[in-house]
């Protein structure tokens, strides 16, 4: 009798042990859940900022944007100014 009660006290002391790594195991489980809870929800909000900054950048400098218009307008002006530079040149000498 006395060794079944030694056995009991050896398997109480034994399932405590275990109960208390099972719970630092799981509180250990749970930080690096909200840890990796918290680098994804930072992370979806910088994805959500760069979409909506290359959404706004394309709007502003896609290639029907106002900017690109007047890029190639610019040129389009670069090139007859050229061109007007060089016939006024050509007609000093004819």
């Amino acid at each position: 009798m006395i060794e079944d009660a030694e056995q009991l006290t050896a398997l109480r002391r034994d399932a405590e042990s275990e109960r208390a790594a099972l719970a630092i195991a799981i509180e250990d489980i749970r930080e690096e859940f909200e840890r990796r809870r918290t680098q994804f929800k930072i992370l979806s909000a910088l994805a959500a900022g760069a979409a909506a900054v290359g959404t706004v950048g394309w709007k502003l400098f896609g290639s029907r944007s106002p900017a690109a218009r007047i890029g190639k307008a610019a040129s389009v002006v670069s090139v007859g100014l050229g061109l007007a530079r060089v016939l006024v040149r050509l007609r000093r000498f004819l």
